[in-house]
């Protein structure tokens, strides 16, 4: 299993974020036409783990950024705030918040950072 479908189950195993955004939860981007409010989520970058012994790797650390999108940053905020809390049930804290804004659409995000640890 990835990183990335841990993380994927970790935030669709919350049923308070899936009141929001049913199951509109994808890597990358929103697929088009998806309603909102929706999460998306990228790997920012990994850091592989090895043994001293032979050097093989045996775990990743990876940076997710995962995003809130909504027509109103409250909206986007509520959503993300349901991710940081699905994130804490699995053991996950945030590492940074930020926010933003599309302007060619005008949607809104919020996004939380976090670092996951997967074991191979």
């Amino acid at each position: 299993m990835s990183a990335e479908t841990e993380l994927h189950a970790a935030l669709s195993a919350s049923a308070a974020l899936a009141s929001l955004v049913d199951t509109r939860i994808t890597p990358d981007i929103i697929p088009e036409g998806n309603p909102l409010p929706a999460v998306v989520y990228q790997r920012a970058g990994t850091t592989v783990v090895s043994t001293i012994h032979d050097g093989q790797p045996i775990a990743e650390e990876v940076r997710f950024q995962v995003s809130a999108w909504a027509p109103t940053r409250t909206a986007a905020d509520a959503v993300v705030d349901e991710v940081a809390n699905a994130l804490a049930v699995a053991g996950v804290s945030v590492a940074d918040r930020s926010s933003g804004i599309d302007p060619e659409s005008d949607l809104k995000s919020a996004t939380v950072e976090v670092d996951w640890w997967h074991v191979f």
